[in-house]
Order: structure tokens, then sequence, then C-alpha cells
């Protein structure tokens, strides 16, 4: 025979929407998540990882998997759900280095590398220091193998949560004011000995305009703050890695309560 019989054409089928599904999933996760989300990363190169991945957990975790109605009108819903299950996955991951950036964002502020914003809102001034943050937060997610956990996490969801099943059990907007609410604490934690010193730096400097008034305080003080900032910001690089270290190890947890929070069965 030329054509396999109608059986085997629904087999590899489903075959294939399984993995479709998959490669979306996969895909949500990558973009919202904390290493493929890299703009440095060309899109091919994104997509070429998710396929991989796809058809792995396709190979593996088909036996898993509910049957599939290959029907347009059916598919829609999975194809969402597959979008917010691995984007919740990426946001969760994620969470850290939103805080390093936010934590440069609030060194840049304080320092006055980000004056500019203070006059213009909407001068789109990049966060240098945020940037920075941001990448010692990766570099430091790479060191501990967090992108070996970020693929076993997406493998788990394989299995805790099928392709046709979805509940939002314990996932709720407790959760997640929790996930946004550790990443603020992490993001002041990182910048609180830039603050402390330059707060310091200001209680100084409004004693010497007191006791000099003819001094330019203001010239003055832009100066001193980028010194006593990056020095301060060089001479807490153990503690802050430290600081590091910890978040990464209890945003992993909060990444293991979501996947059991999905979980279906």
């Amino acid at each position: 025979m030329l054509f396999p019989p109608g059986n085997v054409l629904e087999y590899l089928m489903g075959k294939f929407i399984v993995g479709i599904l998959f490669f979306i999933r996969v895909l949500a996760m990558m973009v919202a998540g904390p290493l493929f989300s890299v703009l440095g990363i060309p899109p091919l190169v994104k997509v070429g990882i998710a396929a991989l991945l796809a058809a792995a957990m396709a190979m593996i975790a088909a036996p898993l998997q509910p049957t599939i109605i290959v029907e347009p009108f059916a598919l829609v819903p999975l194809v969402l759900k597959e979008t917010l299950v691995g984007a919740l996955i990426g946001f969760c991951a994620s969470m850290v280095m939103v805080a390093a950036r936010f934590a440069g964002g609030l060194a840049d502020m304080e320092i006055g590398f980000q004056t500019a914003l203070l006059f213009d809102p909407n001068a789109g001034v990049p966060t240098l220091l945020g940037e920075l943050q941001a990448m010692s937060m990766l570099m430091l997610f790479l060191g501990m193998g967090g992108h070996h956990a970020l693929i076993e996490a997406i493998y788990a969801s394989a299995e805790l949560v099928p392709l046709g099943e979805f509940t939002l059990r314990q996932v709720d907007a407790v959760f997640l004011v929790r996930m946004a609410t550790g990443a603020l604490i992490l993001g002041v934690k990182i910048a609180a000995p830039v603050i402390v010193a330059i707060f310091l730096v200001h209680l100084a400097l409004s004693l010497l305009a007191r006791i000099a008034p003819q001094v330019n305080i203001f010239a003055l003080s832009m100066h001193i703050k980028v010194v006593i900032g990056l020095l301060v910001l060089l001479g807490t690089v153990p503690l802050v890695i430290v600081v590091m270290r910890n978040a990464l190890g209890w945003f992993d947890e909060q990444l293991a309560t979501l996947l059991v929070a999905l979980r279906t069965r």
C-alpha cells in the first residue's frame, strides 16, 4: 500500500498535535523565562530549542497524555491553556531577574545615573546598574544550574499538568502577590547598601550646607554620590552574591509549589 490506513494517519496526527501543544508550552515558558527571553538570543535559536524540547517531551510523555480531539474549535482552549501554563512557569522563574533589575534601578536613581527621569519620566534612560545586576543574577542562575532546573520543571509539568486537563487550585491572586512581594523585598535587599550609603551622604551634605552655605552643595553632591555609590557597590559584592544565591533557592521552592498547585492528578 502506498498510503497507510486511516487509523495510522489519526495516530500520527495525534502525535503531531501533542508535539505542537508541548511546543507552545515550552515557547511560552522561554518567552517569559529568565534565560531565553534575552533579546541577544536570535528568535530562530529560541524556536529551534523549543522544538527540540517539545519533540523530546512528546516522545517521553506522550503515553501519559489523554486523547486529543483534532478539531479546530477544540484545540483553541488547549492552545490558550498551554500558553498560560508555560507563561506561569516562566513568570515564576524570571522574578529573580526582575528583582535584580529593580534593585539596579533603585541604585541608579540614588546615585544619579537616572536623574533625567526626575524631569522627564518618559526619557527612556537605561538602567545601567539594573542591567549589571540582572546579568550578575543570570550568571549565578547559570552557575547554580538554574537552566537545568527550568528544563526539569517543564518536563515535570508534562506529567503533572496533562494536555487535556488544567486547574488553578492554589495558583490564585495570593500566590502571585507573594511572588511579586518576594521580588520587591529582594530588590530592596540588593540595593539596601547603596541606599543607606547615599542617605548618609545626603545627611552629611545637609549638615555641610548649614555650616558652609557658600558651598555649592548641588554640584558637589553629584560627584560625591557617584564615587560613594560605586565604592559601596564594589565593597558589598560578596554580600549581594549571598543574598542573590539565597533568593534563587527561595524562588526554586516557589516554582516547585507552582507545579504542585497545577497538578491535576
